[in-house]
């Protein structure tokens, strides 16, 4: 009944809709909107068994909370009790002219790419990875806002990144700027997702929690941190209009970076009779309180009954000055947890767990290349190499190097095949010095 009440609902919010795009690369496909809100009509997955038909969410997106002088406010791209959000497809600069300027959408790659910054000063050139999707909203429109409540006065700046190397078939990344464009400091910020994951059928969810625990997959050690997810509480799901039957699986985001080097600084668990629906009590459960209590509890990391589960991922609190603004990354990852009827407490996190690890080693590629080593040209697709790095012949190159994340140069590479085997698996760089320029590429060592 749940997803029929939200195709009942949908017509009635997508007018309010300017734009709409799927990021629909390997084993994802999820619409984006640019209001802020993904999720809606995710009708694929992110598990390994594709091409098969399969839903895992329901709707997401961030909230962002501040201290506004007196008042206690929170800001949502995702309502996951209505569905809706309160942010304007557009930035604070022109809300007022209204939501009808067709620069005001979606910028894919490939596609209609870069988006303009004539319109978006700060708006990225340079495509990053095999899919890059951009887009821009504000709370600025006080119209927007739910009863009792007022902008914040932030823009936030989404980007979407996936790479098509099979390594990275299960996850792809968000990266969320947020800029003040208020007036006065923002104090006590927090920011981070909500996510509404229905594995199939919504009644029989579970969640769970990796703070900080390290794994041992196919004799490797994987630390894994700052991660949450939902799973399938008995791993099966029947055939149904969304839902190829099999092993469900899971789906977990994971915080990469946020200011001040904050990690997950609060998971919570809701279902839909405890939702908090008031700034205040959404404020409250952003900084790790149950709101109902008003007693610190940030971890729900224990959950032994299945229901329909939303979870928020936070971090902070941390200040955010007139003009400026902070960087927060995550990566949304499907895998395979467990055997099929397998209980929650005998459930394999092994493929889970390297599915995390191949995300953080994409992810030190990834923004490494947005703020690349000094030199002429950066390609900044990588390449996935086990032990040989081969390199072709050119007679413009001079010599050629490798460098590791540090930029500390661990090897000069000749033409060819080089055996980079001694090396620590992890991203590096191959920099090659020609007679007018020098060319950074991007390349991840596995094993």
């Amino acid at each position: 009944m749940k997803r029929l009440l939200l195709l009942s609902i949908l017509p009635g919010v997508v007018l309010a809709i300017y734009d709409q795009k799927p990021f629909d690369l390997n084993h994802w496909h999820t619409l984006f909107y640019n209001d802020g809100r993904w999720g809606y009509d995710a009708t694929l997955g992110g598990l390994a068994d594709l091409p098969v038909t399969r839903s895992y969410i329901f709707g997401a997106g961030a909230w962002v909370g501040s201290i506004v002088g007196t008042d206690t406010l929170v800001t949502f791209m995702y309502n996951p009790n209505t569905g809706g959000t309160e942010m304007g497809p557009t930035s604070a600069r022109y809300w007022r002219e209204g939501y009808a300027d067709p620069q005001d959408r979606i910028y894919k790659h490939p596609g209609d790419w870069p988006p303009p910054q004539s319109r978006f000063p700060g708006a990225p050139q340079q495509s990053l990875s095999e899919m890059d999707l951009w887009f821009c909203c504000t709370d600025s429109d006080p119209t927007r806002q739910e009863p009792l409540s007022q902008p914040i006065g932030v823009d936030v700046f989404v980007t979407v990144f996936g790479f098509d190397d099979p390594s990275a078939w299960d996850f792809f990344f968000l990266k969320y700027d947020v800029v003040n464009f208020s007036p006065g400091t923002l104090s006590r910020v927090y920011f981070g997702p909500v996510l509404d994951a229905d594995i199939g059928d919504a009644s029989d969810d579970l969640t769970g929690l990796i703070l900080d625990k390290t794994f041992t997959v196919r004799g490797d050690t994987i630390r894994v941190r700052n991660t949450g997810f939902v799973y399938d509480a008995n791993n099966i799901e029947p055939p149904e209009f969304y839902w190829d039957s099999g092993a469900p699986g899971a789906v977990a985001i994971m915080l990469l970076r946020a200011p001040q080097d904050l990690g997950l600084t609060a998971f919570k668990r809701f279902t839909i009779d405890i939702d908090p629906v008031t700034d205040p009590d959404r404020y409250l459960t952003m900084a790790g309180y149950d709101y109902r209590t008003r007693v610190p509890a940030p971890y729900d990391s224990t959950d032994d009954a299945p229901g329909d589960k939303r979870v928020l991922f936070s971090s902070g609190p941390f200040d955010l000055a007139p003009d400026s603004a902070v960087t927060l990354w995550y990566a949304v990852i499907g895998s395979p947890f467990g055997d099929s009827a397998a209980n929650q407490y005998e459930r394999d996190t092994g493929d889970l767990a390297l599915r995390c690890w191949w995300a953080e080693q994409y992810f030190q590629g990834l923004s490494v290349a947005e703020e690349p080593p000094t030199a002429r040209n950066v390609q900044p697709l990588a390449t996935v190499v086990h032990s040989v790095l081969r390199l072709p012949v050119s007679p413009f190159t001079i010599h050629t190097s490798l460098f590791d994340m540090t930029g500390r140069q661990v090897m000069a590479l000749k033409p060819g095949a080089n055996d980079v085997s001694r090396l620590s698996p992890g991203v590096y760089f191959v920099r090659e010095a020609q007679a007018q320029a020098q060319a950074v590429r991007k390349v991840i060592l596995t094993r």
